[in-house]
């Protein structure tokens, strides 16, 4: 399948053209309008040139055809995951420097809320749209392909799907930084806390098992707990880690952090002294907490940037039109306060 260059939006005389007819019986048909007779084989024709050209009912009465309105569109899971604001932020200053503004909706992670925000951009005839996919990403953005409006996918990849542009971060690296961080410390029994889900983060518990193999450490069964994304439940599955005997923790998730530090406060248990711990990600508590904890900084900024760039690109039609873009941006780590060193190698 080759990369689609952006296409126009179809319009009323597209539909008109294509069933031989006016454009005002063309919309008088596609509104449904009464009042006039029209013929059911007309009708039809007409019905079925709006198929044919993927018509869509444009909410905006100024969208001329093949003028862009500056609009772009960002859709994400969370507003309240700092990832994502900072992503926003990023998106929003390259879309400014190009002259384009920038709407946001957040899809809470329902793949209904999703499709049907997707469906109402594409009425706004928004230029290009940004998105971080629900599971049922793949089939909620047929739409856009069919209409070859550019689009870049976040974060999340689509499910089944090979040829598109996506911009992430390397999940798989940032759960082998953080687990060799406390290796290199001489950590050997590591315990990993992470969502249970079936999107890409389930990639950083498989870097956390990657760096423990490779130095030829076991990983028990009840050292890896994962779960829902909530305070409470890090708080559970802290304390399912805590007495299974390690001595340090991976958090893949700032969300489940929350919980299990709370845990490890109300047993008063020093960190790093009597646990040390490692979070994938930068909230600002972790920062300002002490002691300061280390992080993987997982390169919001950079991935907000590179996301409007490869968008705004497609719009413009620079981009090479069977070149896909597939970024996923290595993660580094922040040093802090929160792991204590068990050898005479490696760095706190």
């Amino acid at each position: 399948m080759k990369k689609q260059a952006n296409k126009k939006y179809t319009t009323l005389r597209d539909v008109a053209m294509l069933a031989d007819t006016s454009i005002a019986t063309v919309s008088y048909i596609l509104n449904d309008s009464k009042g006039r007779y029209v013929s059911a084989e007309l009708r039809d024709r007409v019905l079925q040139a709006a198929k044919e050209l993927n018509y869509v009912k444009s909410a905006v009465a100024s969208s001329l055809k093949g003028k862009d309105r500056g609009i772009l569109s960002v859709l994400v899971p969370q507003f309240d995951n700092p990832f994502f604001t900072r992503i926003i932020v990023a998106i929003e200053e390259a879309a400014h420097r190009h002259g384009y503004f920038i709407s946001i909706s957040t899809t809470v992670d329902d793949m209904e809320r999703e499709r049907e925000i997707i469906k109402k951009m594409i009425e706004q005839r928004v230029d290009g749209i940004i998105i971080s996919p629900t599971i049922q990403g793949t089939e909620n953005t047929d739409h856009l392909r069919n209409l070859g409006i550019p689009y870049v996918i976040l974060d999340r990849p689509l499910i089944g799907l090979n040829q598109y542009d996506f911009v992430g971060p390397d999940n798989l690296s940032s759960g082998y930084l953080a687990t060799n961080h406390l290796i290199e410390n001489g950590h050997a029994q590591i315990g990993f806390i992470g969502w249970d889900t079936s999107i890409n983060v389930q990639d950083r518990k498989d870097g956390y098992k990657k760096a423990m193999e490779e130095t030829g450490l076991p990983v028990k069964q009840q050292w890896i707990q994962l779960g829902s994304l909530e305070r409470d439940t890090g708080y559970r599955l802290m304390q399912n880690c805590f007495e299974s005997g390690i001595t340090g923790v991976v958090f893949g998730h700032h969300i489940l952090a929350e919980g299990a530090i709370l845990f490890l406060r109300e047993r008063n248990v020093s960190i790093p002294e009597q646990m040390s711990v490692v979070l994938i990600g930068t909230p600002s508590w972790a920062q300002l907490s002490v002691p300061k904890f280390t992080c993987i900084n997982q390169r919001e900024q950079q991935i907000g940037e590179m996301a409007a760039e490869v968008l705004l690109r497609n719009i413009s039609g620079e981009s090479e039109s069977q070149t896909w873009h597939q970024e996923k941006v290595l993660c580094e780590l922040l040093p802090g306060d929160s792991v204590k060193k068990l050898n005479d190698q490696g760095e706190n």
